[in-house]
């Protein structure tokens, strides 16, 4: 993750967390027959928190792709390194002078 990446999301997450606080009044929660009263920021933190591991969880699938790219690309080329030994170069002083 790049630096600019971290920061934006440092941003946001306070951003949400400050939203949270000051909407801290409480709230009743309703699905089907289950019902629970809670502070309006324990919903909303929870929101947040479930909506950034759906987004990992999301991401994952090509993050795995990628590193295992990342691996075969890097094995590649140790096998080419090792097929391929580099060329040393030549030195000033040891290359032939044309006749003056």
């Amino acid at each position: 993750m790049g630096q600019a990446a971290l920061i934006l999301s440092f941003l946001l997450a306070v951003l949400v967390a400050v939203f949270a606080v000051q909407n801290a009044g409480p709230v009743t929660l309703r699905f089907g027959f289950w019902s629970v009263e809670t502070s309006l920021v324990v919903v909303i933190l929870v929101a947040a928190a479930a909506g950034a591991a759906m987004a990992s969880l999301v991401g994952f699938p090509g993050w795995i792709r990628d590193r295992r790219r990342l691996r075969a690309q890097a094995r590649e080329l140790e096998s080419l390194r090792t097929a391929h030994p580099p060329v040393p170069p030549l030195r000033p002083d040891s290359s032939p002078r044309p006749p003056a």
